[in-house]
């Protein structure tokens, strides 16, 4: 099932994209995230089924941005770069998109405690 989502300030580096849609590949931990004039698509991934100690902090204005008030709310999904062979398959774990499942608005999150890197393998977890 496709749902629209809302960015209220883009997506950072494609800060004129506010409104995508965002599928989920069959019943796993992958998403198709896409503009809707098709201008950008993006795989995406929930890291928690590959990082189970994967955690981020979000400041109080970023939530507020998307109106997310309870965890429970809250889907985490990073973007991914696809390769070739999957061994060279990275996520993004520095700069997370928090969705709003309730009102359907997200923002992309990026970690300044510098936990975490921008290109970290999929299939070696943690």
């Amino acid at each position: 099932m496709r749902t629209k989502i809302v960015f209220p300030q883009g997506i950072p580096g494609f800060e004129d994209v506010r409104t995508c849609q965002v599928e989920r590949v069959e019943e796993g931990p992958f998403y198709v995230l896409e503009e809707e004039a098709g201008d950008l698509s993006l795989v995406l991934v929930e890291p928690e089924a590959f990082f189970h100690q994967y955690h981020f902090e979000a400041s109080a204005n970023e939530l507020n941005l998307i109106e997310l008030t309870s965890e429970e709310d809250a889907q985490v999904l990073v973007i991914a770069t696809l390769a070739e062979r999957p061994e060279e398959i990275c996520v993004n774990l520095k700069a997370p998109i928090i969705i709003n499942k309730r009102n359907a608005s997200a923002c992309q999150i990026i970690d300044t405690q510098g936990r975490y890197e921008t290109r970290v393998p999929l299939f070696t977890g943690e």
